[in-house]
């Protein structure tokens, strides 16, 4: 039986590859692999056929000679292990798709004595009725192979886990769960843990130092580097020392835009008369064409229109400054002064193409004028992120800049053939004569994004679906994002549901009104948020012990202490799920997610408050369930 040694090339996969490819980079506790091929052969022994019912196979395999035991036992002695862990590491596993959270199960503390016995279980675990409908509920039917890997026990003092993201909503945040219980009771969910929102001002507390909460951040943003995606990871410190337990990529994010626009911190409102066209194409500018030189994301803001009054406000989120600390200690007033000629030279660029585009018009050639189009709005994007540098630098240098230096920024910034370029208007004109549009020139002007309008002469977008859109905004108003979720980046929505909540919660935080919190209801966290309020008859189990596969659960609230990975099979049939204990990261949070059944964790007396039979209402958004008198 080959047995590999954890941080040498192999071709495993699941937990056991990442953590083979990470090994030499992080600290990772030693370990070894039990690769498929030894499955296979223990099968082949004794003559073990998977086509048997589920318990004939676990059956068959705990009674199963295990191949090559001593072979297996003196490498265990040898390099002198003592407590190990015994994991799964299927070939699905942990994958971008999957994350069979749970479904496979580990055995702790496993010594010399249990090693075997704790191997063949986890082979066992492949097949119960959980993973048998986890599989069928993802509509997986490819056979993937299943590795053992074994890792040193580590006595931590403090274990975690840990999102590169939010992925209840989506907020650029990481967020940990922390406990000084074992990993596996965390992510269990048989405890409520200590939460923390590591995002730009990081403080420890009397549980975790400052330095370990950093520690944590830095390790998640190298690990997002090396995935290139969003990722999640379980880790513990020992005496301060970081190990990495886990790491997967995250495989569902829900992202509540409504949610995020009340829980931002949106502030330095100022009004503004830009027309939708300039501010999309300042957008795209400033994140598309972002100077390679900044490493930062662009600061992210809200731009909403008032339609009765002619008004636009803008709001900041002030938790993103305009450049981070690296970015501003990499420049000098003299690369300032660089980004100032360039700009200048962009300038000159835009003015001659503003020159070929205006013959273009006169002579009625659409095609070269679109042509022209697109390099003069390629250089206005350009431009847009030389403003976005030059205002931000600026801002952060104001202090150690001479007289002269200040005076050309202003210069700079005060002087219209650097942002106001008149053959715009000459364009919209001519594109509205062009497809004989049914609205003004200047509502065409005042309501167009700049992709719309490319859209438009390219003839992906009809003449009168432009028109319908730009009454509905004139009418109703508009919201314009400027957000890093891409699926938000520079996006113009009319819903009259956005609109009411950007302007209520622009009024509440101008005003400074504190949302009052509802009483007589059980609070709890959301593990995703739609939007939705759930009515439904609850069922309450006020221990882990009642059959609850013999419960009528269809379409019903189900109230319980917290669930666990082979409860799989019963929760499709849920209208919601409310449990005491977990956090957004336990078994029950990602089962939610996963199956997109709304979840409300670490309500502490829900399984107190409510009794069977209970009519509930639970607003997903609010976080609240209340009983129905």
């Amino acid at each position: 039986m080959e047995i590999i040694e954890l941080g040498k090339a192999t071709p495993v996969g699941g937990k056991a590859k990442a953590l083979n490819d990470l090994y030499h980079d992080f600290k990772i506790a030693r370990g070894f692999i039990i690769p498929y091929d030894a499955f296979l052969e223990f099968l082949k022994i004794n003559s073990i056929s998977l086509e048997d019912n589920l318990i004939d196979i676990q059956k068959n395999i705990m009674k199963g000679i295990f191949p090559n035991k001593c072979e297996l036992l003196r490498y265990f002695k040898q390099h002198q292990y003592h407590k190990v862990i015994v994991r799964s590491s299927a070939s699905l596993e942990d994958g971008n798709n999957y994350s069979f959270a749970g479904q496979f199960t580990s055995y702790l503390n496993t010594d010399i004595h249990s090693l075997i016995l704790n191997i063949k279980k986890c082979w066992a675990s492949q097949f119960t009725d959980n993973v048998i409908s986890y599989l069928e509920k993802k509509k997986i039917k490819n056979h993937f192979s299943f590795d053992i890997l074994v890792q040193e026990m580590i006595a931590s003092d403090i274990s975690g886990v840990a999102f590169s993201i939010n992925p209840t909503n989506g907020c650029k945040e990481t967020l940990v769960e922390l406990s000084s219980s074992s990993c596996d009771k965390l992510v269990n969910g048989e405890i409520i843990p200590r939460n923390y929102h590591l995002k730009d001002q990081i403080i420890g507390d009397e549980f975790i130092q400052k330095e370990q909460l950093l520690c944590i951040k830095e390790n998640m943003d190298r690990l997002k580097t090396i995935f290139k995606r969003d990722i999640e990871m379980e880790f513990c410190f020992q005496e301060k020392q970081f190990y990495l337990f886990q790491v997967r990529p995250i495989t569902k994010v829900y992202y509540s835009l409504l949610d995020y626009i009340e829980k931002e911190y949106w502030c330095s409102f100022k009004n503004n008369n830009w027309t939708l066209f300039h501010r999309s194409l300042w957008i795209f500018g400033a994140t598309n064409y972002k100077h390679k030189s900044i490493h930062n994301e662009i600061t992210e803001d809200i731009t909403l229109y008032y339609p009765h009054n002619q008004k636009q406000i803008r709001g900041f989120n002030g938790n993103q400054p305009p450049l981070d600390e690296y970015t501003i200690k990499s420049h000098t007033k003299e690369d300032l002064n660089h980004y100032i000629m360039e700009s200048y030279d962009i300038s000159k660029i835009i003015k001659r193409l503003s020159k070929a585009i205006d013959k273009n018009i006169r002579d009625n050639q659409f095609h070269d004028f679109y042509s022209n189009l697109k390099k003069l709005i390629q250089q206005n994007a350009y431009l847009n992120s030389y403003e976005y540098v030059i205002g931000a630098l600026g801002n952060a240098f104001y202090d150690q800049l001479d007289k002269e230096t200040i005076q050309t920024i202003e210069n700079w910034r005060n002087d219209k053939r650097n942002s106001y370029f008149p053959i715009y208007n000459k364009i919209f004109k001519y594109v509205h004569y062009y497809f004989h549009l049914d609205i003004t020139i200047n509502s065409f002007k005042n309501y167009t994004s700049f992709q719309e309008l490319l859209h438009l002469c390219n003839k992906k977008l009809k003449p009168e679906t432009i028109t319908r859109r730009i009454k509905t905004r004139e009418r109703e108003g508009f919201v314009l994002l400027n957000i890093h979720n891409p699926k938000y980046r520079n996006k113009v929505i009319t819903d009259k549901k956005m609109i009411q909540t950007v302007q209520k919660r622009f009024h509440q935080l101008q005003e400074s009104i504190l949302e009052q919190n509802p009483i007589n209801s059980i609070k709890g966290t959301s593990t995703f948020k739609n939007g939705k309020i759930i009515k439904g008859e609850c069922v309450v189990i006020k221990d882990n012990h009642t059959n609850i596969s013999n419960l009528n659960l269809k379409d019903k609230i189900l109230v319980c202490e917290v669930t666990t990975a082979k409860d799989i099979s019963y929760m499709k049939d849920l209208k919601a799920l409310i449990v005491n204990s977990g956090g957004v990261l336990c078994h029950s949070a990602i089962f939610s997610r996963e199956f997109n059944i709304p979840c409300l964790m670490g309500c502490k007396i829900a399984t107190s408050y409510f009794h069977t039979g209970d009519s509930i209402i639970y607003d997903v958004d609010k976080q609240i369930a209340t009983k129905i008198a």
